[in-house]
């Protein structure tokens, strides 16, 4: 589902879940807890928007691994977490690692989620791309390119780390 709609719908979804009239409001209001225009709304919502990179990376590997080796480990007597530590993970490691660095990736350039969750509030909920934007908005134009090119060595640094794993997970025989 996060892949089929706008991060803008997501960030608005939670703000209409976690914000004063959402149904989740009188729960959160009992326990004294506040989501939207926090640290934890743009996680809530990055973590939203930048899980499917996660599954689309490794569900392959699994789907074409199938599940013969969990399945005679379970007949053996070996609990859930073993097979998982001992078969299922060394299969899927590198795709894992994988898909972490292009959440990652995405998660670095999110925009137009945490826009509408974060509330603005400076130094509290800023990520790079609102303090680009912010800075941009305030014709500070040489910081907002240097907040960017900060961003720019982020991105290379990831893109670096993405072709080491993909170059290993190759190398190892994995799925693509």
């Amino acid at each position: 589902m996060p892949f089929t709609i706008s991060p803008v719908i997501a960030g608005l979804i939670l703000s209409l879940t976690f914000g004063r009239s959402g149904w989740a409001a009188p729960i959160l209001e009992f326990f004294h807890i506040k989501i939207l225009f926090t640290t934890t709304a743009v996680v809530l919502v990055t973590i939203f928007v930048t899980l499917p990179f996660i599954a689309r990376s490794i569900m392959p590997v699994l789907i074409s691994r199938g599940t013969d080796e969990e399945e005679a480990a379970a007949l053996m007597g070996a609990d859930g977490f073993t097979i998982f530590r001992k078969i299922t993970f060394p299969h899927i490691k590198w795709s894992l690692l994988y898909g972490i660095i292009l959440c990652t990736a995405r998660a670095m350039g999110e925009f137009g989620a945490v826009s509408v969750v974060s509330g603005h509030l400076q130094g509290k909920t800023d990520t790079l791309p609102l303090l680009i934007e912010i800075l941009y908005n305030d014709f500070k134009m040489m910081d907002a390119f240097a907040v960017s090119t900060i961003l720019v060595f982020l991105a290379l640094i990831l893109l670096i780390f993405k072709n080491m794993i993909e170059h290993r997970w190759q190398k190892s025989g994995g799925v693509k």
